[in-house]
């Protein structure tokens, strides 16, 4: 069967009683019959482990199983649009592949997809168990990027896709400043243990060392990272004291604006009224209210 193609598995439904448009119930018999084949040359199952590796490899690893599996997943794809297909054929044909011989499950993701679309009456509790065919941290990312948004999926599945995406990210991120560590430590060892260079020996490294720019410099961007996170702390502090000195203006102004009006007058010195009013004008001079005539300077 590893050697089949799917239009090998596509048999018309000649019975009388037609309900769907293949015949499922032959391929059901045939894959049955690979797998006891194979579980007898093979011995007992053993899981397989999925890593990062093959989450982003293109071409994993092709076994009888793996293509086996393969091919299956494109079969269902192919039924999935008949409305008469019944959720429980689809699942017994699809539950016949082990978990371990899916590397990737964007296929039987596909499938599933295909189906909920063609058999929107499906209740939630149905969505559910049919989404349980998958396996969602063996999404690729581009899968993962379209079952977030797949409306048709139920919202605890798509929770859990968004769950082993953020997990799966964080490992990465973890990782990558794991090895820059290690390059930091490896690199400051070298640069202690090694002996002193003559100028030949020098050029020679500052050559080498120009032919390996491509490499990315992690030490640049961490060094970036942190004049930027300072710069941030130093605009903030900025502000803060941009705004305090006008609240505390504000406040002195609202209290002191009399006193303030008044200082020339407790400092001495001696403002005329307004020579050209004929009227008597008002001057004040603290807390007393003296009145003067126009061209009179209060004792």
């Amino acid at each position: 069967m590893d050697h089949a193609r799917l239009d090998d598995l596509l048999i018309p439904n000649t019975g009388y009683a037609v309900e769907t448009l293949y015949d499922i119930d032959c391929v059901q018999r045939i894959l049955d019959h690979f797998m006891s084949i194979e579980q007898a040359t093979s011995g007992a199952f053993s899981p397989c482990i999925v890593d990062e590796g093959q989450l982003m490899d293109d071409t994993p690893i092709q076994t009888p199983m793996t293509m086996v599996a393969k091919l299956i997943d494109g079969y269902l794809a192919e039924l999935a649009p008949d409305v008469n297909l019944k959720l429980t054929k689809f699942q017994a044909l699809a539950a016949v592949i082990p978990d371990y011989a899916r590397p990737l499950d964007d296929g039987i993701y596909r499938a599933i997809d295909i189906y909920l679309k063609a058999h929107p009456w499906l209740t939630d509790s149905e969505r559910e168990q049919l989404c349980r065919l998958m396996n969602c941290q063996k999404l690729s990312l581009e899968a993962c990027t379209h079952a977030a948004q797949n409306e048709r999926l139920p919202l605890r599945v798509i929770v859990q896709v968004l769950f082993f995406e953020q997990l799966r990210l964080r490992t990465s991120i973890a990782g990558w400043f794991f090895v820059s560590d290690n390059l930091e430590n490896s690199q400051g060892q070298t640069e202690n243990i090694a002996p002193p260079k003559n100028d030949a020996a020098i050029q020679m490294d500052s050559g080498s060392t120009e032919k390996g720019d491509h490499v990315p410099r992690i030490n640049d961007m961490k060094t970036r990272v942190r004049q930027l996170e300072k710069e941030c702390l130093n605009m903030k502090h900025e502000l803060e004291k941009l705004g305090k000195p006008k609240g505390s203006w504000n406040i002195f102004s609202k209290r002191f604006r009399f006193r303030k009006s008044s200082e020339p007058h407790n400092a001495g010195a001696s403002k005329a009224c307004d020579s050209k009013d004929p009227r008597r004008s008002s001057c004040y001079d603290g807390d007393q209210h003296q009145h003067c005539e126009s061209g009179v300077m209060p004792n």
